[in-house]
């Protein structure tokens, strides 16, 4: 009995001492030393070398554009609640040419009219690129590139044998519809 509890005190330190040695070499293993192939790359074609230094370039441009932004239009901290209508003092966009309606005439059936000292026709052009598209009693439309005029007569406040209005010294009161898109909001035209 005492031999078998020897041999198996023996038995136990080897398993114990085998263990060890199997910790030991998982804990200090070393990869194995492999060479590494020299690869010689080829140089760039001289096309990829203009590339890269077009790209370099507008990157560069680009920098700057931002950095300029910053410096010339700083932002608000806080987001704008509403923009100024299109037409209106200090909005952003396009803006029509100032019309005045000296004289409306009506000969026969159709109306004639005196524009910017210019006597049109329906259908007539303006200086700056109005065309006049329709003459009433008491208003003319105009098309304007960035959209539609109505020029009206206020014939009621009228004096006679003038065309001056009682209140105002030219007696044209504009109405404007834009209808081309703000800038702001990224819309090409």
């Amino acid at each position: 009995m005492k031999y078998a509890a020897l041999t198996l005190n023996a038995l136990a330190v080897a398993l114990l001492g085998w263990g060890l040695v199997g910790v030991y070499t998982l804990l200090n293993q070393r990869a194995p030393q492999a060479r590494v192939p020299l690869v010689e790359l080829k140089a760039l074609p001289a096309r990829a070398v203009t590339d890269r230094q077009q790209v370099a370039v507008t990157l560069d441009a680009i920098g700057r554009i931002n950095d300029r932004m910053r410096t010339l239009a700083p932002v608000a901290e806080r987001p704008l609640v509403a923009l100024p209508a299109l037409g209106t003092p200090g909005a952003v966009g396009p803006t029509m040419p100032l019309r005045t309606v000296t004289m409306l005439v009506q000969q026969g059936n159709e109306f004639v009219a005196v524009i910017d000292d210019q006597l049109v026709r329906q259908g007539a052009r303006l200086a700056g690129g109005g065309r006049v598209v329709k003459i009433e009693r008491d208003q003319v439309v105009v098309r304007e590139a960035s959209g539609r005029q109505t020029l009206s007569v206020p014939v009621d406040r009228l004096r006679v044998g003038t065309l001056r209005s009682l209140g105002a010294p030219d007696a044209t009161t504009a109405r404007q519809q834009f209808d081309a898109p703000s800038p702001l909001r990224g819309d090409a035209p």
